[in-house]
């Protein structure tokens, strides 16, 4: 495998040679192979790649087929895993600290999945972390950023950021460093090879089958991407890396290589007409790497055609490299990604056609609740952007129908795609939209009953300033935008500042939807005029 620039290349520090150096190290147990890359580094100026391993595992075989992990393919994980511990120890990297160990789509959708994770626990002391998609998506983009801020053809482009794994395709659309769409594919390398063994099909049905799958996992590209103007399509992933290194671009000399589609075109027509065995042969490849070429090849250059586009930009980064720099800051809420977050939840308001106005004035008077009642909830930055997206997209459910729109808000909220939340922020989202009128949380509910009491109580909290903003703003003319909030004798009161006019109607409101902030803060709430 290629080292990937950004890892090899650390920037000079003065305080290095006073810094102690140590060992890191990730593991991923992907869909087809189970890698280990391990770094060094002080903590401060970056990783820098010591040694990368690779090891055949049909995880996901067993399970985008029957969806188990079967017994055999157990054994060979604690096995690799057990020869990576040994290797960890030569290098002395024994903090568990300094040791992040992932599974994606073909741990995370296994039925037995809990009985694998403890097994590997139990049997090699390694906590196998189950990642989805859209921490992925988070680690990719904080990993790729840099480069996209360096290369001049990309620093103010739009593009297409595309990896395709052996379970998912992971895409982002960027304009520069700003994130337009985010969106992770259930078409993967693995999954469109075990489809073919489904038929009985001649190598140019293959084919066949497999563009018409990619195509229909796409279509619906078309309308988040611009029909017009240049796009530049930046590809990620082994097998891409490989078609680089076959066609005699040298990626450790670059950050990217800009690889001709006629050649992709040629290069993958004539891998399509080799078996597996043949490729792995010919090219030197392990199994697990010969079985995924053709078809995650042959997603790329549909991509690009889907683009217009003549050529493919190829970079060496890859997940392993995401997090080890991760792992240096392993929570990113920085002002620029909560922006990313912020947009993408902007984006998706669009997609339903909300008020995004009144959306955008009840997030900020929410934030300024938030801030104000830090003292009383101690919650974090986290917690306040859950609070403010959920805000953003609490009238999502208008788009299907008004009765009942709060829990069409949390269907719609819940099965889209928010860029930079995970699955218990993003589930959060859904349910703070959810609550914002109407009944309390019940253990009965939908999504409410599988959370943790950490995050029920987030949720109540958050919810319960929702619904003070969302009284505050009822009449939709936007009179209070500014406020001073103090806490005076078990009361919030709320002091509306600048011109506001009479605000009988919001006064209302907040009398009669405060009741769940007074249940759960143990404050009543009084909204005063401005005398002014």
């Amino acid at each position: 495998m290629t080292d990937s620039p950004e890892l090899n290349e650390i920037p000079v520090d003065t305080r290095r040679a006073s810094m102690a150096v140590f060992p890191m190290a990730v593991i991923e147990l992907g869909t087809s192979a189970i890698r280990m890359a391990i770094g060094e580094t002080d903590g401060v100026s970056g990783v820098r790649l010591l040694e990368e391993l690779v090891r055949g595992v049909s995880l996901g075989k067993d399970t985008f087929t029957g969806r188990e992990i079967k017994r055999d393919t157990l054994l060979q994980c604690v096995a690799v895993l057990k020869s990576y511990r040994r290797k960890l120890e030569e290098y002395q990297c024994n903090d568990p600290k300094h040791i992040r160990v992932v599974a994606t789509s073909a741990v995370r959708e296994a039925a037995n999945r809990i009985a694998f994770l403890d097994r590997m626990y139990t049997s090699t002391g390694f906590i196998v972390e189950p990642i989805d998609d859209a921490e992925i998506a988070r680690l990719t983009y904080l990993g790729i950023r840099p480069l996209l801020e360096r290369e001049p053809e990309l620093r103010d482009a739009l593009t297409l950021l595309m990896e395709v794994g052996g379970g998912n395709t992971e895409v982002l659309l960027l304009r520069g460093r700003n994130i337009i769409h985010s969106q992770s594919y259930r078409l993967g390398s693995l999954r469109l090879q075990q489809l073919l063994k489904q038929y009985q099909a001649t190598r140019e049905q293959a084919i066949h089958i497999m563009n018409g799958q990619i195509d229909r996992a796409f279509e619906n590209l078309s309308d988040v991407v611009p029909q017009h103007g240049q796009i530049e399509l930046l590809a990620l992933g082994g097998d891409v890396r490989f078609a680089a290194k076959v066609l005699q671009l040298d990626l450790a000399d670059a950050a990217v290589v800009r690889v001709s589609l006629p050649k992709l075109q040629k290069l993958t027509r004539e891998l399509s007409e080799l078996t597996v065995e043949q490729i792995m042969r010919k090219h030197h490849l392990e199994l697990s790497q010969a079985e995924t070429l053709v078809p995650a090849l042959l997603a790329n250059v549909r991509m690009a055609r889907i683009l217009n586009t003549d050529h493919l930009l190829v970079t060496g980064y890859n997940l392993r490299d995401a997090l080890l720099q991760g792992m240096l800051q392993p929570s990113d809420w920085s002002e620029d990604f909560l922006d990313q977050i912020i947009r993408s939840a902007e984006e998706l308001a669009r997609k339903f056609q909300l008020d995004l106005d009144h959306a955008q004035h009840v997030a900020e008077l929410s934030r300024q609740i938030f801030r104000a009642l830090r003292p009383e909830h101690q919650m974090d930055i986290r917690c306040e952007t859950i609070l403010y997206v959920g805000a953003l997209l609490h009238e999502a459910g208008l788009f299907v129908n008004t009765p009942g729109y709060h829990k069409h808000s949390f269907y719609l909220i819940a099965n889209s795609e928010i860029f930079g939340l995970n699955s218990l922020d993003h589930k959060l989202v859904a349910l703070v939209a959810r609550y914002h009128r109407r009944g309390n949380p019940k253990p009965t509910h939908e999504g409410f009953s599988q959370l943790d009491r950490d995050s029920r109580v987030i949720l109540s909290r958050l919810a319960s300033i929702l619904r003070i903003a969302i009284a505050l703003s009822h009449s939709r003319s936007q009179r209070i935008r500014q406020m001073d909030c103090v806490l005076e004798k078990n009361k919030l009161i709320i002091k509306a500042k600048g011109r506001t006019g009479d605000l009988s109607m919001e006064q209302l409101e907040l009398r009669q939807n405060a009741g769940m902030f007074q249940d759960v803060f143990g404050l009543g709430v009084l909204l005063r005029e401005n005398p002014a």
